[in-house]
């Protein structure tokens, strides 16, 4: 078994990192809580990196649980859920077989060593489920954990980086957290290799956690689902004895499923390429009724791209009946289609003809359709030189 180890300790020993024994001890009871769990529920956005794009809300839950504790040492095991919803419908996010898009840690080790004036974290812990469907087993240290009083509150800020070498390339991060006690709560941004789900590309995710001392008191969305999908995360693992058998449930060849819930509806590519073929077709025959029944009630066109969005449906443009107004024929052939899910990119060649003006002229362009889990167009972008051909014209 393959086992990824980041980190390490970079700092001398003497380095003063802001932890006596009173910041030891405020960090270990923030942090795990003092025997009983302890839970972290986080709340926050992934994001594509540059432009920003929100990719998925996130929602995650980390219970911890202190089993030992000394003058300058100690010991949690733990256990996370990372949750990735629509930033629209906040509706969990799920593969076409309705597996739920989710990263489980089934348990982690944590262990905290007080030296000197700075704080050694040492982690071990099972992640998943990778592309693979199996789980990966990962030790981390880290010493760049920093301690500050103030105005009566301990502000705790530690990093972590790290890459690792995947069947698909390196997969880097950093990690930044900063936190706070009165009250105890706790930032996060991750930047790094987007998660697999997320498409190819680096990514932000940022999060805001506060802490609760009973289950009970999580938000009811996150404990219904908890306890639908997942209740194992209703608390940490007990003891080593259940560590030790979550190791070989997950680290088998046929690890537990991620959760699944019935698969989200989707489109055809049938039915993408029927909504699309009948939309060139009523486009040439120039039947406006049929052209509107074919899009969404919402549906945006950008024709062509570069020209502001026009709502298709909207009868105080009503678009295609202008169309047909000004043109006596606006044919396009399409020359070639690629489907791709819910989207179909059409390259095409047009034939236009004014109704002022009895001249053809031909001309070449490309489209690309989106198509909603309904059926109909939900937005076009089309691609052509409008001031050539109307000049043409």
């Amino acid at each position: 078994m393959d086992i990824v180890t980041l980190g390490g300790e970079s700092a001398a020993e003497n380095a003063d990192h802001g932890f006596d024994s009173d910041a030891f001890r405020e960090f270990i009871r923030f942090d795990v809580g003092n025997g009983s769990p302890l839970y972290w529920h986080s709340l926050g956005k992934l994001y594509r990196h540059p432009g920003g794009e929100i990719i998925a809300d996130v929602e995650a839950l980390v219970s911890n649980r202190l089993i030992a504790h000394d003058e300058n040492t100690a010991e949690a095991i733990c256990r996370t859920i990372v949750l990735y919803r629509d930033p629209e419908t906040h509706e969990i996010l799920q593969d076409a077989d309705g597996r739920h898009i989710v990263r489980e840690y089934p348990y982690i080790i944590a262990r905290f060593e007080h030296r000197g004036r700075r704080l050694i974290i040492e982690t071990e812990g099972l992640s998943g489920p990778h592309g693979n469907g199996h789980y990966g087993l990962a030790r981390v240290t880290n010493d760049k954990v920093f301690a500050h009083e103030s105005a009566g509150s301990t502000f705790f800020y530690w990093t972590l980086f790290g890459q690792v070498d995947t069947p698909v390339g390196k997969v880097w991060f950093n990690e930044a957290y900063n936190a706070s006690t009165s009250p105890d709560i706790m930032v996060m941004n991750r930047n790094g290799t987007l998660p697999a789900f997320a498409g190819l590309g680096d990514g932000l995710m940022q999060t805001t956690a506060r802490c609760f001392k009973n289950y009970e008191e999580l938000p009811e969305s996150l404990r219904e689902y908890v306890d639908r999908y997942v209740p194992t995360h209703r608390a940490p693992p007990v003891d080593h004895a259940e560590i030790e058998i979550l190791k070989e449930q997950y680290l088998e060849e046929a690890p537990p499923a991620p959760p699944q819930s019935a698969p989200p509806k989707t489109v055809s590519e049938e039915q993408v390429r029927e909504v699309v073929g009948a939309y060139f077709s009523s486009l040439r025959t120039m039947d406006v009724d049929r052209l509107h029944e074919l899009f969404d009630d919402d549906a945006l066109s950008w024709d062509p791209v570069g020209s502001p969005p026009m709502r298709v449906r909207d009868k105080s443009t009503n678009y295609f009946r202008a169309l047909s107004n000004i043109f006596e024929k606006m044919a396009l052939t399409e020359d070639d289609i690629f489907v791709c899910g819910n989207e179909v990119a059409v390259r095409w060649t047009g034939v236009a003809m004014l109704r002022s003006k009895p001249t053809e002229v031909t001309f070449e362009g490309a489209s690309v359709f989106e198509v909603n889990q309904d059926g109909f167009i939900q937005s076009i972008r089309s691609y052509w030189d409008k001031k050539a051909l109307m000049s043409r014209l």
